[in-house]
């Protein structure tokens, strides 16, 4: 938008640098004209005036227009910047949060075997795991490269996290080849169980 303002400035500045010029050079008191046949009426003398005139105005109010709406990105991008801040560093909380609910499970640690990606979770059974560490839904296509990455290791049960959720063909996919997912209502949902059977042992 603020191209739009520039180049209309732009205009006006030039409309009237050419009004301002003809107006000192051919107005009936120029002292630069020497040949009166080229004087122009007093009609046409204060239009090249008036001309100038609005085209300086315009061009300030435009220059003051562009002045206003870079600020007010300015200060836009300020507001969203810690929410963009405060998205990541929920997004870590909630990966922290699921780590620490799967090794309720079991060890968790990389997979000798497997892509530098996954996880695997020392539990019974043994599962391998995903954590997706953008802010994005998770689609069947990542699913089933996890899928793929356990039946070259020979393992049933796999787990993805996902902080932006899942697709509706991943959770049907997942559910067909035994793999957990889980997102934030899933994790809080697990907290919850797993609280109540660490109260039941006490």
């Amino acid at each position: 938008m603020k191209n739009k303002w520039l180049l209309v400035s732009s205009i006006s500045t030039f409309l009237g640098f050419i009004a301002g010029a003809i107006y000192l050079l051919f107005a009936e008191h120029s002292l630069l004209l020497s040949n009166s046949g080229w004087v122009l009426s007093a009609f046409w003398s204060t239009f090249m005036l008036w001309i100038f005139v609005l085209m300086f105005l315009l061009t300030l109010i435009l220059n003051i227009i562009v002045f206003i709406e870079l600020d007010s990105q300015h200060s836009l991008l300020n507001l969203n910047l810690p929410n963009l801040l405060s998205l990541k560093q929920r997004q870590q909380q909630f990966i922290i949060a699921a780590q620490q609910y799967l090794t309720t499970q079991g060890k968790l640690e990389y997979s000798a075997q497997a892509h530098q990606h996954y996880l695997c979770l020392n539990a019974k059974p043994k599962k391998l795991v995903f954590i997706q560490p953008k802010t994005q839904q998770v689609g069947i296509g990542l699913i089933r490269s996890l899928f793929k990455q356990m039946l070259a290791e020979d393992i049933t049960a796999g787990v993805v996290v996902s902080f932006s959720g899942f697709s509706g063909q991943a959770w049907i996919f997942a559910q067909e080849a035994n793999i957990q997912l889980i997102d934030q209502k899933s994790l809080k949902k697990q907290q919850k169980q797993h609280g109540k059977q660490q109260l039941v042992v006490i």
